[in-house]
Order: C-alpha cells, then sequence, then structure tokens
C-alpha cells in the first residue's frame, strides 16, 4: 500500500472529540505534525478536554471539516471521531481511523460496551486506513489487552487511549521511514456489527446470564454513562456495582432477592446463578447506598408482563366503573 510522502514532513488534519482523543493529539502535537484540528459539531459533544488542548498547543481548529483543504494537509486522522468523513478526501490523501474493537469484530458504535456485555475476554484497538464504508479498511495495526473483572469501561477507556496513542505514532513513524503505509485487508466474512446504544439498552433482563448482567453493569457506571437499571414496582433502581455470585443453584424466578448479607450486598436470581448486588442508586437520589438499604430478601426485581397487564386490566376496569358512576349521575 504505497501512499508517497514526499517532503517527509507531516501536516495532519485531526478529526476528534471525548477525552479519549486527547492523549493521541497530545503526542502527534508533540512532535509539530498537526496543521488543523476538527471537532465535530457543539451541541451534544462534549469537546471541553480535547479542545483545551488544543488551546494548549495553539492549533488552529473549526468545526467545519471543509475547511481543512486550507491548511494543504497531507493525511487525515480521525481518533474517536463520530462523523462520516466525505468521501472526497479518501482520494486526496491518506484517511486513517483508529476504531477500539479488534476488527473485524465490533463494527460500529460503542464496541467497547458490546464487548464487556457479550463476555469478550479481550479487548483492543484497530488502527486502519478508511474505505468506502465504516470500519473496513486494510489494517495498519492492532493491540489489544486483557479484560479482568475488575475493570470497568472507564479504566478500559483509559488503557485503550494510552495504546491509541503510541500505535498511531508507531503507524506514522513507521510511514516516515519507508514512504508508505503497510498493512492486511479485513476478513470481511468475519464481521459483526453493532449499534448505537441508547440509555433504554441499559435496562437488566434478569432471564440473562449473570456475566452479561455484570458486563452490562461495567459497561454503564456512573456518572458517565446512565447505568444497568431494572425496577421494583414503579421504582427505578441503578445498579452501581456487581459481581458474580459463587453460590449453590437457585431455583426461583429471575430478579428475585435470595440472599441478603452482612457486607449490605445482596444476591439477586439470575438466569443462571445470582449477581452479587453491592451498591445501588435510586432514581432522583444523589446519594449511593448499599444494596440491602432497599433491597430485602424476597423482593422481585424488574417486570413480569403477565403480571402487568393483569394490574392495567384491573385498573382500567375500576376507572371504566368510576366513569359510568358518573354519567349516571350526570343523567339523573
Amino acid at each position: 500500500m504505497t501512499n508517497g510522502n514526499d517532503n517527509n514532513k507531516l501536516r495532519i488534519a485531526f478529526l476528534g472529540t471525548y477525552h479519549p482523543a486527547v492523549p493521541t493529539f497530545r503526542a502527534l502535537a508533540k512532535k509539530g505534525w498537526i496543521c488543523i484540528a476538527v471537532l465535530p459539531e457543539e451541541s451534544g459533544y462534549k469537546n471541553n478536554e480535547l479542545l483545551d488542548c488544543i488551546l494548549e498547543f495553539n492549533i488552529p481548529w473549526t468545526y467545519n471539516i471543509n475547511e481543512i483543504v486550507n491548511y494543504s494537509p497531507n493525511i487525515l486522522i480521525a481518533a474517536n471521531y463520530p462523523k462520516i468523513v466525505p468521501s472526497c478526501y479518501l482520494d486526496m490523501f491518506p484517511c486513517i481511523n483508529t476504531h477500539w474493537s479488534l476488527l473485524p469484530r465490533w463494527r460500529g458504535v460503542h464496541p467497547t460496551a458490546w464487548a464487556l456485555i457479550n463476555g469478550d475476554e479481550n479487548i483492543g484497538l484497530s488502527v486502519h486506513l478508511m474505505g468506502n464504508e465504516f470500519d473496513t479498511g486494510a489494517i495498519l495495526t492492532q493491540d489489544s489487552m486483557r479484560i479482568t473483572p475488575d475493570l470497568t469501561i472507564n479504566e478500559i477507556h483509559v488503557k485503550l487511549a494510552q495504546m491509541q496513542a503510541s500505535s498511531v505514532i508507531a503507524v506514522l513513524e513507521d510511514y516516515l521511514q519507508n514512504g508508505h503505509f503497510t498493512g492486511y485487508e479485513q476478513d470481511h466474512k468475519c464481521a459483526t456489527y453493532v449499534p448505537q446504544r441508547v440509555p433504554i439498552d441499559g435496562i437488566i433482563n434478569w432471564g440473562n446470564s449473570t456475566s452479561r448482567i455484570e458486563g452490562l453493569v461495567r459497561a454503564l457506571p456512573l456518572p458517565k454513562y446512565p447505568g444497568a437499571f431494572t425496577y421494583l414496582d414503579s421504582q427505578k433502581i441503578i445498579i452501581v456495582s456487581a459481581k458474580a455470585a459463587d453460590c449453590p443453584p437457585y431455583h426461583c424466578t429471575p430478579g428475585q432477592v435470595v440472599r441478603v448479607l452482612g457486607d449490605g450486598s445482596v444476591w439477586i436470581k439470575t438466569g443462571d446463578t445470582c449477581l452479587i448486588v453491592e451498591r445501588i442508586a435510586i432514581e432522583g437520589e444523589e446519594e449511593i447506598k448499599e444494596a440491602s438499604k432497599l433491597l430485602k430478601r424476597g423482593m422481585k426485581l424488574g417486570y413480569n408482563p403477565q403480571i402487568e397487564i393483569a394490574k392495567l386490566k384491573n385498573k382500567v376496569k375500576f376507572l371504566e366503573e368510576k366513569i359510568s358512576e358518573i354519567e349516571d349521575k350526570i343523567r339523573k
């Protein structure tokens, strides 16, 4: 894969957002390689940390990607950038993307969350050339780390951000030395895809396996994320911390509290074993508390559709009777 670098001087158009892009930006800026930075539109994106870094290095920046041609870049790097790069740039100079999965696994949005939820043992990042479709281009380098049980998505992102900076620098230094990129095509037959997650996706299905529910909790920790949640009657409960229980078999309905421990945690039945829920938060309250402050043995979390439909029918019947009584009084 040859993309000549005639003047041996990189002029990078850097596209990024959020704190994970900061280590990569800083590493490139220290080498004097960035000529223009692009952030996505201000609305809906938390650009403050990256913008502070851009201003620290006194590098021009814009929200409008079409302005990058005014700075004569000879390479484009998108690090944690959520927008589509216009295809015209792919023909003008090399365009590189970073993606936080070991492509072709987990193409799409929020791959680290999906990796945790699905119980992956390892997680990684890919530095790849951009193709005509998202996350499909030739791989330039990959790096990975083991997902240990103590890691939440926040700690994983910190580690991946540092790995990303090192990987991007290594790719570019190799490019400067050899005058071309060396990579390999992805095996598209092995690709898996994941969609963007929304807050409602955090609802816990207690019929799922313990490992999947634990992964959901670790993927959505407060306060950066909305949290994995369930309901106790109509009260929304956010599970702040949890782990798998080493427990004997319990034969009961998933979502039932089966044990309360002296340390304030509780065991909740799942689809296969039990989950130790240590701390919870109640929607609308700031305090994070021990699970046993609210959850008692025998309580059932989550919704049973048959029970909820029956409750709703009873409420409708009650309201219909009241309306009928009022109509009778009006007629009299």
